[in-house]
């Protein structure tokens, strides 16, 4: 075990002490914290569970042009219930190693490797509640697609320009990795039709100042936004306005093909799949944006994935104050896990954490470092955060 779980497990009863204190002492204080909850900078990571974490990082690394600055663990308790109170997952669950890649400018990817009992190693549909896909925003999107074809990276039909509509303008294509996580490159260099008459656009790698990485994908800048299939969509759409305080610029849909092939060709969903809604949220004022699918589809899986399956996924939140965002969370009713939690070993040390799982079919993490972690100390490129957003 590693000597951030050695430090942590012990302190568990402690920490729920003082948690228990902070977030539920004097009830009328709490019941009155400010909704939504303050000091979101935006999103600070997609967590991602894979089969086997050297192979993804190494994907990401040879194959898109990231660069992975953090990795750490394991992280077990071997006796006591520290994973299923922080995270959601069996008791003996192991995460065996945490890899962390940077891809250009914008939110990271973090990528898990567990072992668990009752560990589900089905990976989901898109058209799944546990669906999801990294989307990356490059410049040139027919010579980003070419790259990905000659690296042998299983493509779907594209690129598919986006004729019509409030999102016209936007140019896609799906790919799937070896290690079964769907990945999208998207292009839209001259805007989208619904940015005429918006108040508030969607979060760009370039708003930043982003750059091309200039090794992998050509042209790629950064993660443009997580897809996650949610089970209900106006459910979801008004829990990030009303508890995050996310705006929502960009909606469109249905999308099916009633009789043709289309559906499956485009992203690998049953033929007879219809997309019923699609939101785009932006959370904060930097970071990747969410967004939303709702699917209706024959055979379609509605089950929650656990951290721990391998379609388990999470979305992490950059706060400036974690323990006031936490209570802010707790007073809306959103189910809690143990934290604030802090790490105070290894080389993500700085971090404090906090898991909750709201009723949007996917897990959410509060995460803060305002001191940076101890990583930062020997790397030449550290994460990027929403924190320092031009870093």
């Amino acid at each position: 075990m590693s000597n951030l779980a050695r430090l942590t497990v012990p302190a568990v009863a402690a920490i729920a002490a003082v948690v228990a204190i902070a977030l539920f002492a004097g009830g009328t204080r709490v019941a009155a914290a400010p909704a939504p909850v303050t000091g979101v900078l935006g999103v600070d990571h997609m967590g991602i569970t894979v089969p086997n974490v050297k192979q993804a990082r190494n994907w990401f690394v040879n194959v898109m042009g990231c660069t992975a600055p953090l990795r750490f663990g394991p992280f077990a308790d071997p006796k006591g219930s520290l994973m299923t109170d922080l995270v959601g997952v069996h008791p003996r669950a192991v995460i065996q190693q945490i890899n962390l890649v940077r891809c250009g400018t914008g939110s990271s990817i973090e990528l898990f490797q567990y072992t668990s009992p009752d560990q589900s190693k089905r990976f989901a549909l898109n058209s799944d509640v546990a669906g999801h896909h990294v989307a990356f925003y490059v410049r040139d999107i027919k010579a980003a697609v070419a790259y990905m074809a000659r690296k042998g990276v299983k493509k779907y039909l594209g690129p598919f320009p986006v004729t019509g509509g409030p999102a016209a303008g936007q140019t896609i294509n799906y790919f799937r990795t070896p290690f079964g996580l769907y990945v999208e490159l998207i292009s839209y260099p001259s805007g989208m039709a619904y940015e005429k008459t918006a108040a508030t656009k969607l979060w760009n790698p370039a708003d930043v100042g982003a750059k091309p990485v200039g090794r992998g994908v050509p042209g790629l800048l950064g993660v443009d936004h997580f897809g996650i299939t949610v089970p209900n969509i106006r459910t979801a759409v008004s829990w990030f306005k009303q508890v995050l305080g996310c705006r929502v610029p960009l909606t469109f849909g249905p999308f099916a093909d009633p009789k043709g092939p289309l559906m499956k060709q485009l992203v690998n969903v049953d033929p007879r799949a219809v997309i019923t809604q699609i939101s785009q949220v932006r959370c904060g004022q930097n970071g990747a944006n969410i967004e939303l699918f709702q699917y209706t589809a024959p055979h379609q899986n509605r089950a929650v994935a656990r951290n721990s399956d391998y379609a388990g996924n999470h979305i992490a939140f950059y706060v400036q104050n974690e323990r006031a965002a936490v209570a802010t969370m707790a007073a809306k009713g959103v189910k809690h896990f143990l934290g604030p939690f802090p790490i105070t070993a290894g080389p993500a040390a700085g971090q404090t954490i906090n898991y909750f799982l709201p009723p949007i079919g996917h897990y959410v993490e509060l995460i803060s470092y305002p001191r940076g972690m101890a990583y930062e100390k020997s790397t030449p490129l550290p994460l990027w955060s929403p924190r320092k957003p031009r870093g």
